[in-house]
């Protein structure tokens, strides 16, 4: 990480501040692990999280030379000497008074690291979405409440909806062919009917020769209607592509897409999607149920029907218990649900969806009885709330 050095006048500041950084950024890096180094100006607004280090009193004229080269967020990194920590709240009363966003990081190494690891996560994740183009084949199917508001997302986030009719994925299936690789090659290995894996992975094929075409970064697939059209799911298609790394939703469903998308970029996690199917209140319980999940998700996983249908190639899962966080916005970014759950069991119900998981909130079933945003929601593995809160926490001033 590179970082804008801007100390005071020589002539009035004391000449052992160089070497006092240096040794200062040295344990920061050790804690942040990674090497943390003062850079030209040019070099520091090109990284996705520019941080300018306030190393003494007098550094404010610096950095008001220098800041309208970044955006916000602005990151004043200080230390506990030479009226660093002085001189940074003057520049946050500047930014203030110019209705820009600023933090000052201040504390032990390890707190300083921990925090600059989240920035730098959103930073990062913010850049990414940025560029990416994602691909809606269909609208979403039966759903009253999972359109995305095209233009409000793109304006906030950069990320492009863009629609496509379903008979151009349905065409490109009977094309026919998907692509040998390691999970293609595992999942005709687990013993299912080889006809119906094989009609399945069409359906990952044809969409994977989409997403290249177009430039696609994530997709959503009006799945249901794929029942009448191919006489199988897109519960494997999808299951493969999370698990290499390309959001994939069912349904159509635009706002289960971005939310896939944002929880994706900030964590680097593959996301279960997944109603919400059975609540107990009093134990803060949810049984979580879909058809497919990202196939590096489970320790063990098998094969079996689509659960509504009876028909095509679904997944029932195996996880052991762990952490997990629970995840949905809505399509322009102003709403967001992030919680921390412990998952308690995966499950194997006959009356549910083929992979279930049944979770303790740690904040309770409030939000889903009274203000849900609509019904998938999106599970990952690890406590990732404070990143992803932080990420909405920065859209907000950009949506005010």
């Amino acid at each position: 990480m590179k970082v804008k050095f801007l100390m005071g006048p020589a002539d009035c500041n004391d000449r052992n501040i160089p070497a006092y950084s240096s040794e200062y950024l040295k344990n920061l890096s050790k804690a942040l692990g990674e090497e943390v180094v003062c850079a030209e100006m040019d070099e520091v607004k090109n990284q996705a999280l520019p941080v300018y280090y306030i190393a003494s009193g007098g550094a404010e004229p610096g950095f008001k030379e220098f800041y309208s080269q970044t955006k916000e967020p602005y990151i004043l990194l200080t230390t506990p000497g030479y009226n660093s920590l002085a001189a940074s709240m003057e520049i946050m009363g500047f930014l203030k008074e110019h209705g820009l966003k600023g933090e000052i990081l201040h504390g032990s190494f390890e707190t300083i690291a921990k925090r600059l690891k989240v920035l730098k996560a959103v930073a990062e994740a913010k850049e990414k979405m940025s560029h990416m183009k994602l691909g809606c084949f269909g609208a979403p199917g039966g759903l009253i409440a999972s359109d995305a508001d095209f233009t409000a997302l793109e304006e906030v986030s950069g990320m492009k909806l863009v629609m496509f009719e379903l008979d151009e994925l349905i065409e490109e299936y009977k094309k026919g062919g998907y692509p040998e690789n390691s999970y293609t090659e595992e999942l005709k290995n687990k013993g299912y009917d080889a006809a119906e894996v094989d009609k399945a992975l069409n359906v990952y094929g044809a969409l994977k020769r989409l997403i290249k075409k177009y430039d696609l970064q994530a997709v959503t697939v009006r799945c249901f209607d794929l029942l009448k059209a191919v006489q199988t799911t897109g519960c494997l298609a999808l299951a493969t592509l999370n698990a290499e790394g390309i959001p994939a939703a069912c349904e159509g469903d635009q706002k289960s897409l971005v939310s896939m998308t944002v929880l994706n970029a900030l964590t680097g996690q593959s996301g279960f999607m997944a109603n919400p199917s059975c609540m107990d209140p009093d134990a803060g319980e949810i049984i979580f149920a879909h058809c497919t999940l990202p196939i590096d998700m489970p320790d063990n996983y098998s094969l079996t029907t689509h659960f509504e249908s009876g028909i095509g190639v679904g997944i029932t899962c195996d996880i052991k218990p762990q952490v997990m966080t629970i995840f949905k916005c809505d399509g322009t970014l102003r709403q967001h649900y992030c919680g921390r759950a412990e998952l308690i069991e995966t499950m194997h119900r006959e009356d549910l969806c083929r992979s279930q998981m049944r979770l303790h909130l740690d904040d309770g079933t409030e939000y889903f009885s009274k203000r849900p945003i609509s019904n998938h929601h999106i599970i990952c593995k690890g406590d990732w709330k404070e990143i992803v809160d932080e990420y909405f926490s920065q859209l907000d001033s950009s949506i005010e």
